[in-house]
């Protein structure tokens, strides 16, 4: 699927192997490259569920949101893309999904 970002720094962080070392440690860009990697190769959400990273719906704040393990407490929040955000990027029936944050919510 297509990988957007809310916000330009998170796409510059998540799109350089440099940046997301300095953000997140070897261990941490190791494993954020590992989830980017298999949010670009799945088709649809149900593919990310089978694939290592511990892919689960999340409640509260986060409603309709999914996240992704990464190190430690660090987690790739993402969601699908609607109807109307796929459109206006050009895209047809492919899934997209928009990397909302990583963050360590739990801590």
């Amino acid at each position: 699927m297509e990988v957007f970002y809310a916000d330009r720094r998170l796409q510059l962080v998540c799109q350089s192997d440099r940046e997301m070392r300095a953000a997140y440690g070897a261990e941490g860009a190791r494993k954020l490259g590992q989830r980017l990697q298999a949010l670009r190769v799945a088709n649809t959400l149900d593919d990310l569920f089978c694939m290592p990273g511990r892919c689960h719906p999340l409640r509260g704040n986060y409603s309709g949101c999914h996240a992704m393990d990464l190190h430690r407490g660090w987690r790739l929040v993402f969601r699908l893309m609607t109807p109307k955000e796929k459109a206006d990027q050009g895209l047809a029936e492919e899934e997209a999904a928009l990397v909302i944050e990583i963050v360590d919510y739990h801590g």
